[in-house]
C-alpha cells in the first residue's frame, strides 16, 4: 500500500472467492466496491476519516461512474488499483482509477463525479477551502473530456421487470442504500446468454435521487444490439422518479 506523494493513492489486491461470478472473474459490484473502497482509503489518508465527516455533518455522495473495462480481474489475481483527484468545483470532484494486473497490463480506466453533501440537511453543501488543496492532484482525468451523459429515456426491447425493497444490508453510514447495491440489483436481471456468453467493456451510471430502507425500486431492464454487441440499458424508478440508470455493454 503506498500514498502516491500526495497526488492519489494506490494499493494491491488479490481478487477473491466472495468476489467472482461462475466465469471465475470479479463482478463488477465487487470491482465498484473496490473502487469505493480506494477512495475512502485516499481520504483517510488526508486526515477525512468516515468518523471525522461524520462528526462535521458531512459526506461525498457519488452521483456518476464511468469504467472501461479492458479485461475483468480473475480470481485469485493480484491486481493495482490508482485512484486521484482531478478536477473541483464549488461542490463537486472528480475522482479517476485505473486498474493494473501484476504485468503493468491495464485492465481499466474509470472515473466518477461526487458531490459533496450535508448529512443533516441531505443537500449539496460547499466544499471546505482546506479540502481541495489537499486532494487535487493536477494529474488528468483517466477518461479525458467526460460529460456524464445518460439517455433520458430506455432504448431497446424490454426484457425483465421486477421491485427490489431496500433493507439493512443495502444501506450505509449515510442512511441511504450504497451506490454499488443498485449495480448488484441490475446485474440479477442481465440474460445468462449476455452475461455468461459475452464480455462486459463499458458501465455509466447516474444516481438521481437516494433510496432510504424500505423503498421499493422498480428495476426495468432493456437490450438492443449494436455493431459490436449488446447494450442493456437499466432503469430503476421509485413509482414515476428515475432513481438511477446503469448503462452496460456488451461485446
Amino acid at each position: 500500500m503506498e500514498h502516491l506523494n500526495g497526488i492519489g493513492y494506490e494499493v494491491e489486491r488479490k481478487v477473491s472467492f466472495p468476489q467472482i461470478d461462475c466465469n471465475s472473474c470479479m463482478t463488477p459490484a465487487a470491482l465498484l466496491s473496490q473502487l469505493q473502497e480506494m477512495a475512502i482509503l485516499h481520504s483517510d489518508s488526508l486526515g477525512y476519516t468516515i468518523d471525522y465527516m461524520l462528526e462535521h455533518e458531512w459526506f461525498w455522495s457519488v452521483v456518476n461512474w464511468h469504467l472501461k473495462l479492458y479485461r475483468m480481474p480473475r480470481y485469485g489475481e493480484k491486481i493495482i488499483i490508482q485512484t486521484w483527484n482531478d478536477k473541483f468545483a464549488r461542490f463537486q470532484a472528480n475522482r479517476s482509477f485505473y486498474v493494473f494486473d501484476e504485468e503493468g497490463n491495464k485492465l481499466m480506466d474509470g472515473i466518477s463525479r461526487w458531490v459533496f453533501m450535508d448529512l443533516a440537511k441531505r443537500r449539496p453543501a460547499n466544499v471546505p477551502a482546506d479540502m481541495p488543496p489537499k486532494y487535487y492532484s493536477g494529474k488528468e482525468s483517466a477518461i479525458a473530456d467526460e460529460k456524464f451523459l445518460m439517455p433520458k429515456e430506455p432504448e431497446g426491447e424490454l426484457i425483465a421487470e421486477r421491485d427490489v425493497t431496500v433493507t439493512r444490508r443495502d444501506t450505509d453510514t449515510n442512511n441511504h442504500a450504497n451506490n454499488v447495491k443498485y449495480l448488484e440489483w441490475v446485474m440479477d436481471d442481465i440474460p445468462d446468454e449476455i452475461y455468461v456468453g459475452m464480455t462486459l467493456k463499458d458501465v455509466r451510471i447516474v444516481y438521481r435521487k437516494e433510496c432510504m430502507r424500505g423503498d421499493v425500486i422498480n428495476v426495468k431492464t432493456y437490450v438492443r444490439d449494436t455493431e459490436d454487441g449488446k447494450t442493456v440499458d437499466s432503469f430503476l424508478y421509485e413509482g414515476e422518479t428515475v432513481v438511477a440508470q446503469v448503462i452496460t455493454e456488451w461485446e
